[in-house]
């Protein structure tokens, strides 16, 4: 085994990983079935994953640790089908082999094949803003966005990356993760949308809090967060193989 640049933390978690195995213990993957609140992440304890009606762009974004804008190859013809996973390790594990695991899943029921490479982009990077992150870290359990009125939602168990995610829609542009921060969180987040959604205009979603601030001002006034728009090197997933779901 040839190791470079590696840290003895992120050696001794891979020699965790070998000793308890890289693929789940059980595992069953089915279509999910709507209208049910989508939800994924792993549970508390850390012995166990689940996934609620969740795209599978979003479950291939979660395992690899890539935001969906850096993810290419996806058939259209998988763009509108949703999975529940229930999955349960060996022992407890942390959440960077928990991924290992998914990744293993999602290779071994779909097929997957995906290979890594690096472009040169411009894109919003999320930081920490000055003064440090203001966000409740959470204790763990499943992902789910509790959405309040157009500008406001609550975010529990919410890791940085995927939260980047989530900001490409606003800002109309790749975000990438760059906080530094491993952990997941729970907070909210009000602000004043650029656009209102079908649900405003046509009467069934609550409309936007006259006095929300921009989205700009609210994350680093709520959350300690800022964007700021660079160019450089942004890692990519290229999807090379995927099939229809396998086995459950």
């Amino acid at each position: 085994m040839r190791i470079v640049r590696s840290s003895m933390k992120e050696f001794l978690a891979l020699i965790a990983l070998t000793a308890c195995g890289q693929s789940f213990e059980v595992a069953s993957i089915k279509l999910g079935k709507p209208p049910a609140r989508s939800s994924f992440g792993p549970l508390p304890g850390n012995e166990r994953y689940r996934a609620v009606n969740a795209p599978l762009n979003w479950l291939i974004s979660e395992a690899y640790g890539i935001p969906m804008r850096q993810i290419s190859g996806l058939p259209q013809a998988f763009s509108g089908d949703e999975y529940d996973i229930e999955a349960k390790a060996e022992r407890p594990v942390n959440r960077n082999q928990m991924m290992r695991m998914l990744q293993h899943l999602l290779e071994d029921r779909f097929k997957l094949v995906v290979r890594r490479e690096t472009k040169e982009i411009k894109a919003y990077v999320l930081v920490v803003a000055k003064g440090g992150a203001k966000m409740e870290e959470s204790l763990g359990g499943e992902l789910f966005i509790q959405k309040v009125n157009a500008s406001k939602s609550i975010y529990n168990n919410m890791s940085m990356p995927v939260f980047a995610n989530l900001l490409a829609f606003p800002v109309d542009d790749t975000v990438v993760d760059q906080t530094g921060l491993k952990e997941v969180y729970n907070f909210t987040l009000n602000y004043m949308p650029e656009h209102l959604g079908p649900g405003v205009l046509e009467g069934r979603e609550a409309g936007p809090d006259p006095n929300a601030p921009s989205l700009s001002t609210a994350l680093q006034e709520q959350l300690g967060l800022k964007l700021e728009s660079r160019k450089g090197p942004v890692e990519m997933l290229v999807i090379e193989h995927i099939e229809k779901l396998s086995g459950n």
